[in-house]
């Protein structure tokens, strides 16, 4: 434009067989750049500004379109310089010039739309002006003579068509990233074919069309040799590259496909770990305001609110007046400082019942310093502290209290008993030895039935004391219940083969058990099924033992004579006999001692029987 003022040439023609840059074409560069540079501005005032430049050279550029298509002068090229140094149509932008410029005008005004469609549109419109710059660059840099060029291509000046690719790279930097823009920097496969394959299409023909041209305008080679040699190198070279390419992408592939495998593999473990999750816990999670956004359904479950009514309040929906405020500002002051928490709450449910969670809440960074939401994981333990309430209670420590004397009580009283009763039976016997010739048949047989008694009485306190002392001093530990029981049938092996008894025993489990506790138990249980055998019938025993949920079941059946239906429940009772003494031996206290024992275990003990067709004891022993 100054070169036009100033009536100096400069750079008008660079090829002195080439085209002239006029007036008007430097003046749309300039009102072009000019829109260029304000299409991002988004204060109003640069609206109005880009659209009067983008019209204008749509304007003129439409002008000296017409003025070539139908051989008028509208007056536009000498508008602002006239042209003196050309003849034939003077001040005149070549068609390919006017052409360009209208299509560039039309591109920019995407620059401004909100539309998809016509952003794409706009964006593949303006390319043309990069193809016409790019054809008439090949002609001057080929060296191609004017009188061979394409008529249109002909008056495009050389700094025209450089400056229209320069300002079109522009256009295409300021556009959105959709449409032509998108298709060749994106990052999708067929975009990142595109820009693999871009250099070679246009780098390759251009270098190999040079070369070629050379060579056969310095008549090195003949022009129908050059173009066999011309059509075979640039399809062995292009068949070359593509091949190279084409092993980049399969590896590509291939790392794209491990990794969305890898992916989907991750995606199946934690949805495992939510679905478990979700299953025990119940889980929230707040925005850093701490705004409930998630709840699962165990929340909706323990809470009794619905999602609709939990989601966009605070924790205060479920708050009880438990705890005092400091409880959850200190909560508070340890996730907001970027720690963990972790605490007993009680909260309320929507009907006003109280349930207690043991909580933790983590807080979940986005970046570094930055808390982007908190994640509270909480556990149902209402029963656990109930229980824990109860057994705090008054009535359950005077309970224990009146336990504890109870049992103090039985073990004086047992151990204390058997003195004045041995001293009974040692002066029983002293006087039947210092009197026994004169006493009559009568006294002696009362002798004997008082020498009875006293020993049966010993034997009872004696059952009595053992009794109140099971489960003193007990330590749990882990027992194998195989070599407990093989222990115990030899022990009894003499017992064992005098009633031809049979004991088998499948494979039993190792257990957490109070161990002579235990093996009382199996010897107690093994004891009496031989004991209560069938007469000429030889006692079969078999042991088992089966899992069940958080317990361990054992089952000791025998073939013996059996328990009535009525006496299932009594013969775990103290002293309970169903036999008499002469059928039978024995106080009467084993199974009381069976009942204690397992009730220490947590475990429960009972009998399923039949007379005449033996009985099955089963017990329980929890899995610690």
């Amino acid at each position: 434009m100054l070169e036009w003022f100033f009536h100096k040439q400069i750079l008008f023609t660079i090829n002195e067989n080439g085209a002239t840059t006029k007036f008007n074409t430097a003046l749309l560069f300039f009102l072009c750049t000019i829109s260029l540079i304000i299409s991002r501005k988004k204060q109003r005032k640069y609206r109005t500004p880009f659209f009067i430049f983008t019209y204008t050279v749509l304007f003129i550029s439409i002008l000296t379109l017409i003025e070539y298509i139908f051989r008028v002068n509208l007056y536009v090229d000498n508008l602002f310089i006239k042209d003196t140094f050309t003849i034939v149509n003077p001040g005149r932008m070549s068609e390919a010039t006017a052409v360009c410029f209208i299509f560039f005008a039309i591109g920019l005004t995407g620059l401004k739309s909100t539309n998809r469609a016509y952003i794409a549109t706009t964006q593949h419109i303006a390319l043309v002006t990069s193809i016409i710059s790019l054809i008439t660059i090949l002609y001057f840099i080929l060296r191609f003579p004017i009188d061979s060029k394409i008529v249109f291509f002909k008056t495009m000046s050389i700094q025209t068509a450089i400056s229209f690719l320069f300002i079109s790279f522009l256009l295409i930097s300021k556009s959105y990233n959709i449409g032509f823009k998108e298709t060749i920097l994106g990052n999708s496969d067929g975009s990142r074919s595109l820009q693999k394959l871009l250099p070679f299409i246009i780098l390759i023909p251009f270098f190999l069309s040079f070369f070629m041209l050379t060579l056969i305008n310095e008549k090195i080679i003949g022009a129908q040799s050059g173009i066999i040699v011309y059509t075979l190198v640039l399809i062995l070279s292009g068949f070359l590259y593509t091949y190279i390419v084409s092993i980049g992408l399969n590896k590509s592939d291939y790392l794209r496909r491990t990794l969305e495998k890898n992916l989907i593999n991750k995606n199946s473990e934690l949805l495992n770990f939510k679905e478990a999750l979700d299953k025990i816990a119940i889980v929230a999670i707040t925005d850093e305001n701490t705004f409930i956004k998630y709840v699962n359904d165990k929340f909706c479950e323990i809470s009794k609110y619905s999602r609709e009514e939990i989601i966009g309040n605070t924790n205060e929906i479920v708050r009880s007046d438990y705890h005092p405020d400091s409880f959850y500002t200190e909560a508070w002051l340890t996730v907001s400082s970027g720690e963990p928490w972790f605490g007993e709450v009680k909260n309320r449910a929507k009907d006003g019942s109280l349930y207690w969670t043991e909580t933790a809440i983590v807080p979940l960074k986005k970046r570094t310093n930055y808390i982007r939401e908190y994640m509270a994981i909480q556990l149902d333990i209402t029963k656990r502290k109930e229980a824990e309430e109860l057994l705090a209670s008054k009535y359950v420590k005077t309970l224990e209290q009146k336990n504890q004397e109870l049992e103090q009580f039985n073990y004086i009283t047992s151990h204390d008993l058997q003195e004045p009763l041995r001293t009974i039976s040692s002066f029983s016997d002293i006087l039947y030895e210092e009197y026994h010739d004169k006493l009559d048949s009568n006294a002696k047989q009362l002798f004997l039935f008082i020498k009875k008694a006293t020993r049966r009485m010993s034997s009872l306190i004696k059952n009595l004391l053992d009794y109140s002392q099971l489960g003193r001093q007990r330590e749990i530990s882990k027992v194998n219940c195989n070599l407990l029981v093989n222990d115990i049938i030899e022990d009894l092996n003499s017992t064992i083969k005098q009633n031809k008894a049979t004991i088998k025993q499948s494979n039993l489990p190792i257990i957490n058990a109070y161990p002579i506790e235990l093996r009382l138990l199996f010897q107690n249980l093994i004891s009496n099924a031989i004991k209560f055998s069938k007469k000429d019938v030889s006692p079969q025993i078999s042991i088992k033992a089966k899992k069940k949920d958080h317990v361990w079941e054992f089952y000791v059946k025998d073939n013996g004579i059996g328990i009535p239906e009525q006496f299932q429940k009594k013969i775990f009772s103290i002293f309970q006999r169903l036999h008499t003494e002469n059928e039978y031996e024995g106080t009467g206290i084993g199974l009381a001692h069976c009942q204690k024992i397992v009730g220490m275990h947590g475990g429960e003990i009972g009998v399923k029987s039949k007379p005449g067709k033996g009985s099955t004891f089963f017990f329980t022993i929890p899995n610690q």
